[in-house]
């Protein structure tokens, strides 16, 4: 199973919502994850119609923090397993200590209500605190697995000069989800170690993967989506599904 970030498709996404999903389902992919809360402004029943008509299952979404409870509402009704809070401002070893505290508030939230919450990283949580430690190290120490796990952007993690397989190693268990993204589509650039990265999954921890792309070299995205499934599929390395 091969998930696509909506982000991907760029303004193709406000301009013709019902039509992104067609064409992700076209390209191949089996489910979605929302992005920014974006739901194509319509009713949530009619957005579960759409994507049943797909077969496209939704996963999961990027909010806010303080786009929770709204969420979660939504979350249930469309039968959507993972809420990611899709980056937070710290910049020292307290604003980052802070954000795992209420990390952990929102993720006891989500738990009662059937949900998983998850923390997207950036490059900026690669930054390092006045102890120096990363600031992710710092959310990741101060978050109980219980109630929050992490998707790793594989592609953010290099370019903050770290080794997503090292954070596997030092925190087996708390990878959940992965963004499989590179600088433009998936193995375009050469920089990320995709190999190493799928075949310490298990250690990671990893139940799913989702494609997402920062810019298409075609001036195509439909074009640019599918390459990266394809991509994915037809990697040696690349299990036919991690789910648990």
């Amino acid at each position: 199973d091969v998930y696509l970030q909506l982000y991907s498709l760029f303004g193709d996404i406000d301009k013709d919502f019902v039509g992104a999903l067609e064409r992700t389902a076209k390209a191949g992919y089996t489910g979605v994850e929302f992005a920014m809360s974006n739901y194509g402004d319509m009713p949530v029943e009619e957005l579960a119609a759409h994507l049943k008509r797909l077969n496209l299952v939704p996963y999961s979404t990027h909010i806010r923090l303080w786009e929770l409870p709204e969420t979660i509402e939504i979350a249930k009704k469309l039968g959507m397993p993972y809420i990611i809070i899709a980056g937070a401002y710290c910049y020292d070893l307290e604003s980052a200590r802070q954000v795992a505290r209420e990390l952990n508030e929102a993720g006891e939230l989500c738990r009662q209500n059937g949900i998983q919450l998850g923390y997207h990283n950036h490059r900026g949580e690669f930054s390092k605190a006045e102890n120096g430690q990363h600031l992710l190290d710092i959310m990741i120490e101060n978050t109980d697995p219980e109630k929050v796990f992490f998707q790793m952007d594989v592609y953010w993690t290099v370019m903050g000069q770290a080794s997503p397989v090292d954070y596997f190693t030092k925190y087996p268990g708390r990878f959940r989800l992965l963004h499989i993204k590179d600088r433009r589509e998936v193995g375009q650039s050469g920089m990320v170690g995709y190999d190493a990265i799928f075949r310490n999954a298990a250690t990671a921890g990893v139940e799913n993967i989702i494609v997402e792309m920062e810019g298409s070299s075609y001036g195509d995205v439909l074009r640019s989506v599918r390459e990266c499934v394809d991509y994915l599929n037809e990697a040696p390395f690349v299990e036919a599904s991690y789910a648990k």
